[in-house]
Parts: C-alpha cells; structure tokens; sequence
C-alpha cells in the first residue's frame, strides 16, 4: 500500500503553506517515513547477517542516498558514476557494490587505488583478468543461473544469450576461474525485474550456494586459503506484503531453508524498486484542458511526461500509476474522461490514454502516486526541459 491520496493532498497544502511564492510548475514529493518503513521491512524480515544495498539506478536523488546510508544500509552502482554518487552520499567503500557489466580497466584501477574495501562483482570470466593479484576491494564472479521468472520481457536477465553473467552451464569454466583467480571471494545473480513469484529466486541462490560449496572444497584441497564469503542475490522482486505469501519474510523464511546457506555465507542484496516505488508523488499544476467532442475524452495538459515516466510512455510494459485531481472547487458527483498528456514537443507523449476523474478545471492540479522507482533517476532530456523541484520531506 502506497501513499494514501488524500494524505499526499495534505502533504502538498502543507507544503505551499511554508514555500511562500512558489512558481513551481510540477513538484515532486519523497517521504521520507515511507522509506524508513521499505529500509525496515528488508531490515526486519531477513537474518540479521544481511547486508542490504538499495539500487542506486532505481533512485538517485542525493538526499535520498544520504539518508540510506546514514540508516547504514549500503548502496549498489551499476556504472562508476554511481559509485561516485555513493561516495558523495557518504558511504564508506565496504558499504558499496559496483555492479556494471562494462567497467573499464581505468575504473577498476580506480577502485583498487582510490577505494579499499569496495566489491565489485566481474560480469564475465574475460573481466577477471583486468585486475590486479593483490585487488584491495572484494572480488565477486556474477553466474546466469539460467533460472526461468516471470520478469516481464525486457527485464528477464536468465537467458542463455543474456548479457549479464556467466551461464552456469560452463561450470568448469567458473570453477577453473575461481581457482586461478583466488581474489574471487563472491558469487553473484540477479535473474530479472518485476518479479512476483520469487520461487526462481530460491532455486537460483540455491543453484549458487551449492556451487560455492564445490569451489571451497576444491580450494581447500588445493591449499588455497581464500574462499567464497558472500553470495549476492541481487533484488529485482515485487514483494506484496498485504499477502503473506510474498512478503520479504515469506521470501527469506524459504531462503533460510537452504541448508548452511545464512550460517556459511555472507549474504547481500540490492533491492530498488521495492524500497522506492510507493513512497513518492508528482503534483502539476493543470496548464490547459481541451474539449475535443464527439464523446472524445478532453486532453489535459501538464508539466511531467515522458521525461519524467520513460518506461511508462516508451516502453511496451504494462506500467501505471493511480492519478487523482487536486480541486480548487470539486463538482459534487460529476466526472469526465481525460487523456493527460505531457510538455514534450512529440506526439507519443502521453501519460493516460483515457482516465476518468471528477471533472477538472485548469485553477486545479493532477497528482500521480507511486512514483518513487525508474522516474527521477531516468530523467530524459528530450526539450532540454529543466528537472522538477524535488522535497523530501
């Protein structure tokens, strides 16, 4: 359950009490006690061993990071200018997880130099050799567990032909690696986004935990004395905590039913949408409404679109948002249907196809909820339009 709509309207009039003159055209709103509950579900509902990175692509907003990681939680970068981000926001190196499957020499030698203790996790065998024998951070090996999800299209990342990761098909080859690489401390996988049945996660970490067991063995019959510490199982999942079944607890009672998995291994995670999603809303202000007739729903237009909903208006996942208006004077029991467009000088930009609300009028406002995730962060720059004033309250 997100931010309730009528909590969010007083949320916005208290704000324009104490903002004075404001010439604000869009505001966007972050609570900051939502997310202390999302930080404290995952902080609550898993082993107490857990370590937890928020994703910083899901959310970037500084301020935002800065509370994460005051909270000491830690912060996971999938490109080095989010490593960079971490860094502003506060985070001690351990506390970072560099993810990008493209990291280039000259940033791994950065992190060896600059800093100790970071783990980055190599996307593929051939990154391996890009780093020093005696790395300072924590080297992890990402495996492609080839485990099916219901992560929707673009978003499912356990395909033979994904470009994130190590088929564990080529066990050999990762068990050869992990021997001549004995810098290789972590396993990780993320098999997709959007996922609701985390099943496949369970039987992916399970798939790692017992290959992490054999590279041990091996390396203590080989008289190596490093080991694997930690499995990162990435985040990715949808978890509904109105139904037990798929709440983080749910999901972490059936991960502790791995035998030794808690008890051997350090176990890290990177959720981001889960944490972000619910806890934000956008207001714009309402600058036309057109009628267009012939039971055609009028347009309104307002100041937020596809540069700031880019998965919603360019990509074909079935993404939505709750939209209600916000009335200088409500007509009593009447509604119309309306189709929100944005500012954006093309045609495709439009938020709702067909939306029915009580029936506006341009002194009004349309808030959208549940903007928390894959919004600001995703900022386009189609129209060079400047980025909406942003309280986090």
């Amino acid at each position: 359950m997100g931010i309730h709509p009528d909590y969010a309207e007083k949320v916005y009039k208290e704000w324009l009490q104490t903002a004075g003159e404001d010439d604000e055209k869009a505001v966007i709103f972050y609570l900051k006690k939502d997310l202390d509950q999302r930080l404290d579900q995952l902080i609550d509902g898993f082993p107490t061993s857990t370590f937890h990175t928020i994703a910083i692509k899901t959310q970037s907003e500084p301020s935002i990071l800065q509370h994460i990681v005051s909270r000491g939680l830690g912060l996971e970068a999938a490109s080095f200018e989010e490593v960079k981000l971490a860094k502003n926001a506060g985070a001690p190196n351990k506390a970072i997880v560099f993810d990008s499957p493209v990291k280039t020499k000259q940033e791994i030698d950065w992190c060896h130099q600059n800093y100790p203790g970071i783990t980055l996790n190599a996307n593929s065998i051939q990154e391996l050799g890009r780093y020093p024998k005696d790395f300072s951070g924590k080297l992890g090996l990402r495996i492609n567990p080839l485990e099916d999800s219901d992560a929707p299209g673009i978003f499912n990342l356990s395909s033979f032909d994904s470009k994130f990761g190590v088929p564990i098909t080529q066990k050999n080859e990762i068990i050869d690696a992990c021997l001549a690489y004995p810098k290789i401390t972590g396993l990780h996988v993320h098999i997709g986004s959007g996922i609701k049945n985390f099943q496949n996660n369970v039987n992916a970490v399970k798939k790692l935990k017992e290959l992490a067991d054999t590279i041990n063995e091996l390396r203590h019959e080989k008289l190596l004395s490093s080991r694997i510490e930690y499995i990162d199982i990435g985040g990715g999942i949808q978890f509904d905590n109105n139904r037990p079944e798929f709440s983080v607890k749910a999901f972490a009672e059936q991960l502790q039913t791995i035998n030794g998995l808690f008890e051997n291994y350090k176990i890290i995670t990177e959720y981001g949408n889960f944490v972000h999603k619910t806890n934000s809303f956008v207001v714009s202000d309402i600058e036309y409404i057109v009628a267009k007739g012939d039971g055609n729903p009028s347009l309104v237009y307002i100041h937020v679109g596809a540069d700031l909903f880019l998965r919603k208006v360019y990509s074909s996942l079935a993404v939505n948002y709750p939209v209600h208006g916000i009335y200088q004077n409500k007509t009593a029991n009447k509604t119309e249907k309306y189709k929100i467009v944005g500012p954006l000088c093309f045609e495709g930009d439009i938020l709702f196809d067909c939306v029915e609300l009580p029936t506006l009028s341009e002194n009004d406002q349309l808030m959208i909820l549940d903007t928390g995730a894959n919004t600001l962060s995703m900022w386009s720059r189609h129209c060079n339009r400047n980025i909406p004033k942003f309280v986090f309250i």
